[in-house]
């Protein structure tokens, strides 16, 4: 699942546009999920880019945070990670 500092509406328009086949949550408007996984921007007020893998007992097993403008990690590189929890 996604989510981000965005609201619902702006959400949806997001996931429609890049196909995405996954739910998005919204952090709106407190921010704290966002800022408890340590990439809110607090200038801006908006997460990071960021992806993270969590395993079943709630551990972070992957974290990899972007600039706006680098590329996201490969679909390949995620599932490499998802099999190493197995």
């Amino acid at each position: 699942m996604g989510i981000s500092s965005n609201v619902r509406f702006s959400q949806q328009a997001f996931a429609d546009f890049i196909k995405l086949n996954y739910p998005l949550l919204s952090d709106a408007p407190d921010l704290k999920t966002i800022e408890a996984y340590g990439v809110l921007n607090p200038e801006r007020r908006i997460a990071q880019r960021s992806w993270f893998i969590v395993d079943k007992k709630g551990v972070i097993r992957y974290k990899k945070v972007v600039a706006q403008k680098d590329p996201w990690p490969s679909n390949d590189e995620l599932v490499a990670e998802l099999k190493k929890l197995q």
